[in-house]
């Protein structure tokens, strides 16, 4: 099975420029209004609070829509619950045996490391999206490279 497909803002590797071009336009009319998402209603304060922790470090990456709710939904549930899931070991250490609750920890950890590649939030998805702005930096300062991306 291929691997999906990144955005065209964090991906490596060659991309002709027209393709590049098409893909953008494309994603961003994908993400609806770039303003940052608002919490659901229905998520507890504490879930609410993780939610807007993380739009607020994506903010500036310039990638979150409005259609990105859901996974960062799914994402702050699975944080606030595996929170809960670990504060409950904590107290009662016997509980690490607990096959049941080892079961739903695994399954919201699971969740959590979903959330944290669909919404780019690794220490190396980071690190791709830094590195993306500084070409793309260099390049719209570079005015030899501009000429030559724009004969192509």
């Amino acid at each position: 099975m291929a691997r999906p497909s990144k955005s065209v803002r964090v991906k490596t590797g060659a991309i002709a420029s027209d393709v590049e071009a098409v893909r953008q336009d494309v994603e961003d009319k994908l993400r609806g209004e770039n303003v940052p998402p608002e919490p659901p209603a229905d998520l507890t304060d504490g879930q609410r609070e993780i939610f807007q922790f993380i739009v607020s470090g994506l903010v500036a990456s310039d990638i979150l829509g409005q259609l990105d709710v859901f996974v960062l939904e799914s994402t702050a549930v699975a944080i606030d619950r595996l929170r809960y899931i670990n504060g409950l070991i904590d107290a009662d250490p016997g509980l690490v045996m607990h096959t049941g609750l080892q079961n739903a920890r695994a399954k919201y950890q699971s969740d959590l490391w979903r959330g944290c590649n669909e919404l780019c939030l690794s220490p190396q998805a980071r690190a791709k999206i830094g590195s993306l702005a500084a070409q793309k930096q260099k390049k719209e300062k570079d005015p030899l490279l501009a000429v030559l991306s724009d004969d192509d």
